[in-house]
């Protein structure tokens, strides 16, 4: 049975977890049952697996985790709540769900094309670890073109200066500095291609232009060294399993979006360009001209038919003119393409509707109908009726009435009484000799501030002439105490506060206030019914747990936990 004491509002961080993650799928080891629903290990890894807590024991962990599994519990009898009152048909969840159906079919598009391919084989794990037996120390000069790469390999081959070439034509922001110079590294740590290229050079070798994303590398290599930091492959393994999985992943992000811009090119209208240039012309005088920007109109000098002018089409879709303007204005003015610049205007609009494309293509490769698209839809929709069912379907009482709210201000006095204040000016010093000898020395208010505008040693106070203002017990408790005893007008210290000296000067006393009823009526009402919220919550838990047949299968639980990371301390307790 779920444990008493269980908090029945739903944790924030186990809902958002399961929101994103999904985890509506059937597999795993049965960990609870709720009737003839399961809670899965699936269901409650996908959760620690986001939270990354750590914990000094293995029983600290079980107990987190079963934790978790009571508040998957409340949730599922939140959702089956809903299903009884038809909440899986009200029209507002049909909205929510379709406003994030194209996340999860992205989610669904990544799982397919991304996730599934790039969990590494053992093989490339050890081909990964092989490769780290040296470290190299290398430079480049890196170019856009093959035809400048090629030109600058001949003259460096035919003994031409590298790093003034690496100087001067370099578009590797730190060539004015390092001169190409890209100092020690091991594999993995640079690009594709060109990792490949330098790790099957010599010392002293140039190497033909090498191409990668970034452009085209003449590589000098300049050293070669045992890697000091390659231990065993048992202790390296999992850290270098994740490299080559995060490497995989990117490289196969880089080939699908190259596959998705090849099938949905995007075709810039020409015509309505040089019409949008055109207005724009007839708009200004050509003195204006000149200082306007040829990337932006104001859409307010546009009738309804020009805003509806397609800019861009590609295969399943198109933007409008306006669609355009009110998307390009989250850009940087100096990243937006001039309207006659019809390829940057196509790679602009392309990263700009991208994921209504992706979403096209993943509806089209029938990923609607993909388990992992469903499981989510599912889970997120039934997360999203146990909201409503806690929220809007569980009957509270009536509100407040007045004897209620009357006896929670009598009885919470202390909430609603402003605490006494008293009004200081302060020198703080290290020293506590010349602190007592400042407290018998100075005469007036005037003198104090003098003093304190000189020497206090309160971090920005001197500007002030060393005036606290009205201070509070939970401030400064060392000052206050002495402080509200202090007669206005007098000189009270040396008291020790943050490891200094402090004398004051007091200038006012305000006496603590209760706060009116009238005046905090409001919020004891919101306390009073935020309160039976959640007890009329906890009452419909409590019922449903006893009227549910809930099994939790802790052996289970503790199924979940990696217990050899606990290993080395147990029996260093032993």
């Amino acid at each position: 049975m779920v444990r008493k004491g269980l908090t029945i509002l739903l944790s924030v961080m186990a809902l958002t977890a399961i929101m994103i993650s999904g985890c509506g799928k059937s597999g795993g080891d049965t960990l609870a049952t709720v009737g003839s629903d399961k809670i899965t290990a699936e269901n409650l890894n996908e959760i620690f697996s986001r939270i990354r807590l750590s914990f000094p024991t293995a029983q600290d962990e079980f107990n987190k985790r079963r934790e978790m599994v009571d508040s998957l519990i409340v949730t599922r009898l939140l959702i089956q709540g809903a299903y009884e009152k038809g909440i899986d048909r009200v029209e507002e969840l049909s909205r929510i769900i379709m406003g994030s159906r194209d996340k999860f079919l992205l989610d669904a598009l990544y799982q397919k094309h991304i996730a599934d391919k790039s969990e590494p084989q053992e093989a490339e794990i050890r081909d990964f670890y092989n490769h780290l037996e040296y470290k190299l120390r290398a430079s480049h000069i890196l170019v856009e073109d093959a035809d400048t790469a090629q030109m600058i390999f001949d003259k460096v081959k035919a003994g031409e200066d590298f790093e003034q070439f690496a100087f001067d034509y370099s578009i590797d922001p730190q060539a004015k500095r390092n001169k190409g110079d890209l100092g020690f590294f091991v594999w993995g740590a640079m690009v594709d291609g060109f990792q490949e290229a330098v790790f099957a050079m010599e010392p002293g070798e140039i190497s033909p232009p090498v191409q990668s994303r970034f452009g085209y590398h003449i590589i000098k290599l300049v050293d070669k060294m045992p890697n000091d930091q390659r231990v065993d492959f048992a202790q390296m393994k999992e850290p270098i399993r994740e490299q080559v999985a995060n490497r995989k992943r990117m490289a196969l992000i880089e080939e699908y979006f190259e596959g998705v811009k090849a099938r949905y090119p995007v075709t810039v209208d020409t015509a309505t360009c040089d019409y949008l240039l055109k207005k724009r012309e007839m708009m200004y005088p050509p003195q204006v001209l000149p200082s306007l920007p040829r990337n932006d109109f104001d859409d307010e000098q546009l009738d309804r038919n020009e805003r509806e002018l397609v800019i861009a089409h590609w295969d399943g879709g198109q933007l409008t003119v306006y669609e355009y303007l009110t998307l390009v204005r989250s850009l940087s003015a100096n990243i937006r393409p001039d309207f006659d610049d019809y390829d940057s205007l196509a790679v602009i609009i392309f990263e700009l509707k991208k994921p209504d494309i992706l979403s096209l293509d993943a509806l089209r490769d029938g990923l609607d109908q993909d388990q992992v698209f469903m499981d989510k839809m599912k889970m997120f929709k039934e997360l999203n009726m146990a909201d409503m069912m806690k929220n809007d379907s569980i009957p509270l009482p009536p509100s407040p009435d007045e004897g209620m709210i009357r006896q929670y201000y009598d009885e919470h006095l202390d909430e609603f009484t402003d605490p006494a204040k008293v009004h200081v000016y302060e020198i703080l010093l290290s020293d506590e000799m010349k602190a007592r000898k400042l407290a018998k020395e100075i005469k007036s208010l005037k003198a104090f501030k003098k003093k304190a505008t000189e020497l206090t040693e309160r971090p920005g106070n001197r500007s002030k002439g060393g005036d606290l203002g009205f201070i509070r017990r939970d401030w400064y408790p060392e000052i206050y105490d002495l402080a509200i005893k202090t007669s206005v007008g007098a000189i009270g210290g040396p008291v020790v506060t943050s490891r200094k000296y402090s004398i004051f000067y007091v200038i006012d006393k305000i006496e603590s206030q209760v706060k009116d009823f009238l005046g905090v009526k409001k919020p004891i009402i919101e306390t009073l019914r935020h309160q039976q919220k959640n007890d009329a919550i906890q009452t419909w838990i409590d019922e449903r747990l006893k009227s549910t047949s809930i099994d939790i299968d802790e052996e289970a639980i503790w199924a979940t936990i990696k217990m050899d990371r606990y290993a080395a301390v147990d029996t260093l307790g032993q």
